[in-house]
């Protein structure tokens, strides 16, 4: 009887994967992760929940999940995007607009903004500040990228620190602060009496 030998055994174990399943997979890893940020954040939502750059709706309808999330006002200016965002996660808790930030007033009092991964991809940095103001929103939760991300992604205006955010909203105070997994930086800011 003949056995194989010790070189003949040898067991690859090498990745092999195509440059598009790569790309495939580091989509779906970062599509997790923008929902996983979501849902940590539905557990803090409550009242009249308003989510800033909505995108297609899915962290709108995840918020308005908690029971005492009121109505979640997703807004949003690529009017595409939020035809889908009807169609996919419309609901009795859930309301979608185009809108753009630098304008828009509700038309109902807005207890508190929620803004995942927004802030830095607006060139003006007072938008969101002039918003939340003109809007009359004393709650405010914002996630932005804990690192530096403007060298290499084309969309990202702005590489902020907390400290920058405080300026930005000097009339709140920070009540908590944290950063997750080295990822993003998570700032909940309430209006000063």
């Amino acid at each position: 009887m003949n056995l194989p030998s010790k070189a003949s055994k040898k067991v690859d174990q090498h990745l092999y994967i195509s440059r598009s399943k790569l790309l495939e997979v580091e989509q779906q890893i970062r599509l997790a992760r923008h929902i996983e940020r979501y849902a940590l954040l539905r557990q803090f939502a409550k009242g009249v929940v308003c989510d800033a750059a909505c995108g297609c709706g899915y962290g709108s309808y995840l918020l308005a999940t908690n029971p005492d999330v009121d109505i979640v006002i997703g807004l949003d200016s690529d009017p595409d995007i939020l035809s889908y965002a009807r169609d996919e996660y419309a609901s009795e808790k859930t309301e979608f607009h185009n809108a753009d930030l630098e304008n828009w007033v509700s038309s109902r009092k807005i207890d508190m903004l929620i803004s995942v991964e927004t802030i830095e991809h607006i060139k003006d940095k007072s938008i969101l500040a002039n918003f939340v103001d003109r809007n009359s929103i004393n709650h405010v939760i914002l996630t932005y990228p804990s690192k530096k991300t403007t060298h290499y992604n084309p969309y990202h205006h702005h590489d902020f620190k907390l400290q920058d955010i405080l300026d930005m909203f000097s009339s709140f105070t920070c009540y908590r602060h944290f950063n997750w997994e080295y990822e993003f930086d998570v700032v909940f800011l309430m209006r000063n009496p």
